[in-house]
């Protein structure tokens, strides 16, 4: 990444390592029906192991009610949404009872502080699909990977773009890793659909079960283990995986320090390094605190809303209305409750009873036309991460590989979206 006085300049191709997550970001699953079959599955699993009410079988997914960045208070029973200043802007006790600002005031004067000194693990993130695979842990038992094995097209798009894209990558002598907390199970599973049979041949380096983000922080350090099956692993140090390194083997557990000394033994230099990930704590937070790599972060709500303020080059902000004909992504998840992934509401408002009616193209304009905040989780991104984008295709289809991204050198961020050729 090269600077001056007034610009700062980005090139993919100034990167020696391009490091990619695995849900989310490399694969690219069908939104509505992802999260239809984790609720499904989340109550069937609530009701068989934990003996829940079986009146909870005949309700079904409303994908009107939550949206993305959501913590979920275990003490008062309260969903919150917070804003830029990491206070609760919007709160909802239940599944329709919004509290009051008097009463948020008195129960989270000082939120992002309780959340950030919690030990209790009173507050956690509501996003389903990054519990699903811990919660149906068994790769051959449940409803939830047996329903991705026999129908993957309900639920996974196909990307030959992507990995065209990673093939010219490697073909200018960039090393690709993959680094998943996914087991070999699900991620051969996912990318033999999304990729095709060969996909493992797209990477210098693939890590599963990394257990980010203890990966990154090294608060349990891990030495690798050479993968052999679900059951099986082999330890071995980072002379063994340097020496074995065009063997293509499989790699579990593990940690961004050692992976990074493999990475400089085999670069011969100390490399340049940018990780595209989807988790904006366990990805993107964690590398901007424990290492000196670049943070990419996928963010698929890009595709159907648009962030409040626009902090980079007029030039390089394209169009995010989606190419896909796909018309439950593009309506997104659209929240009768809370405002969206990037604005916080200066007042409490209420969505229209028909918004659920509303055509495709209206379901992609802002939520509420309202004086706004930014979200703390949009706040939080254009912090800690380099660039963000809506998916690897922006990146495989609109740009070439040697283009200078600049901003301005007060910007911090680049924002790419993705370009629509109706």
């Amino acid at each position: 990444m090269a600077s001056s006085s007034t610009k700062k300049v980005f090139s993919l191709l100034s990167c020696d390592w391009i490091g990619f997550d695995l849900d989310h970001t490399l694969i690219r699953y069908r939104l509505f029906d992802l999260h239809k079959l984790i609720y499904e599955s989340m109550r069937e699993y609530l009701i068989d192991t934990y003996e829940y009410n079986c009146d909870f079988l005949p309700i079904s997914y409303n994908d009107h009610f939550s949206v993305k960045g959501l913590i979920y208070d275990s003490f008062n029973g309260n969903l919150i949404q917070l804003n830029s200043n990491g206070l609760v802007n919007i709160s909802l006790h239940g599944v329709n009872r919004h509290l009051t600002s008097e009463q948020i005031k008195e129960i989270y004067p000082n939120a992002l502080k309780d959340i950030e000194e919690d030990t209790s693990k009173r507050f956690c993130e509501t996003r389903p699909e990054r519990r699903s695979e811990y919660l149906f842990y068994d790769f051959n038992r449940g409803n939830y990977f047996s329903s991705l094995r026999l129908n993957p097209d309900k639920y996974i798009y196909k990307r030959l773009d992507v990995p065209q894209w990673l093939e010219k990558l490697k073909k200018l002598n960039k090393k690709l890793f993959l680094a998943t907390n996914s087991s070999f199970n699900n991620t051969d599973l996912l990318t033999r659909y999304a990729f095709g049979d060969d996909w493992k041949d797209l990477f210098d380096l693939i890590i599963v079960v990394c257990k980010k983000p203890s990966f990154f922080s090294n608060s349990k350090k891990r030495s690798f283990h050479r993968f052999i099956d679900e059951n099986t692993t082999i330890p071995v140090n980072n002379e063994d995986i340097i020496k074995d390194f065009n063997k293509n083997y499989i790699y579990s557990f593990g940690s961004s320090e050692d992976l990074h000394f493999i990475m400089s033994q085999i670069s011969k230099k100390d490399p340049l390094v940018i990780y595209f990930g989807d988790h904006i704590k366990s990805d993107i937070n964690a590398l901007k605190c424990y290492t000196n790599w670049l943070a990419g972060v996928v963010i698929e709500e890009l595709e159907f809303d648009s962030p409040p303020i626009i902090i980079h080059r007029t030039s390089h902000h394209l169009s995010n209305r989606l190419s896909i004909n796909d018309q439950s992504y593009n309506k997104g998840n659209r929240s009768k409750y809370f405002s969206s992934f990037f604005t916080s509401p200066t007042d409490s408002f209420i969505f229209d009873d028909d918004n659920t009616n509303r055509t495709k193209s209206e379901q992609t304009e802002p939520d509420a036309v309202l004086p706004s905040l930014t979200s703390y989780w949009y706040a939080y991104i254009t912090k800690h991460a380099h660039l963000s984008l809506s998916c690897l295709s922006v990146l495989a289809n609109h740009f070439d590989l040697d283009h200078q991204f600049e901003h301005d050198q007060q910007t911090q961020h680049f924002v790419i979206m993705h370009q629509n050729n109706k």
